[in-house]
């Protein structure tokens, strides 16, 4: 129990590696944020504030998995990008800069985020999950034999908190796709 806390007052400080990004840390999850309406200031920035986040971890003595990190740029669907980005960061097991894999969505916290901020991938998530199918065909080969109070107290305990989650983030989605 002890590591994690010690962990956590060891890296506490890495938000102060850059002025220009915001970071998010849960556990040993780093998020970084950064926002511009061009996406070649949004590439330059990124570049050099993770090479200044690299100058940190080397002088704790830490590394990163380059192969777990990525990126995903936030856009309205109807602006659509004009510019390759092309991320990199410094590869300590290679010792050589290498590009970050852009993503379409990621998960944080829990939460399928996608670079629309449509909620499309978890609204799917959700539905097409085995566990919310295996209940959904549950309850629906019960139903005849028990009342209707039961099969709701069933749904507001086993599905209903799958949907409620991150409710107050991607709730104003389109929930055309039920």
């Amino acid at each position: 129990m002890l590591g994690p806390l010690l962990f956590l007052i060891y890296v506490n400080d890495v938000h102060r590696s850059s002025k220009k990004l915001s970071f998010y840390l849960f556990a040993d999850d780093t998020n970084l944020l950064y926002a511009d309406k061009s996406l070649k200031t949004v590439e330059d920035t990124f570049n050099v504030e993770l090479m200044k986040l690299n100058e940190w971890l080397t002088s704790n003595k830490l590394t990163l998995n380059v192969k777990k990190s990525n990126y995903v740029i936030f856009h309205p669907y109807q602006k659509k990008i004009d510019h390759k980005v092309n991320i990199v960061m410094f590869d300590s097991d290679s010792k050589l800069f290498k590009p970050l894999e852009e993503k379409k969505y990621l998960k944080y916290l829990g939460v399928i985020i996608d670079s629309n901020l449509s909620w499309k991938y978890r609204i799917g998530h959700i539905i097409s999950s085995k566990r919310s199918r295996t209940i959904v065909n549950y309850i629906a080969r019960i139903r005849h034999h028990v009342p209707t109070n039961t099969l709701l107290t069933i749904y507001r305990s086993l599905i209903l908190p799958y949907l409620y989650f991150g409710l107050s983030v991607w709730g104003q989605a389109a929930l055309a796709v039920f």
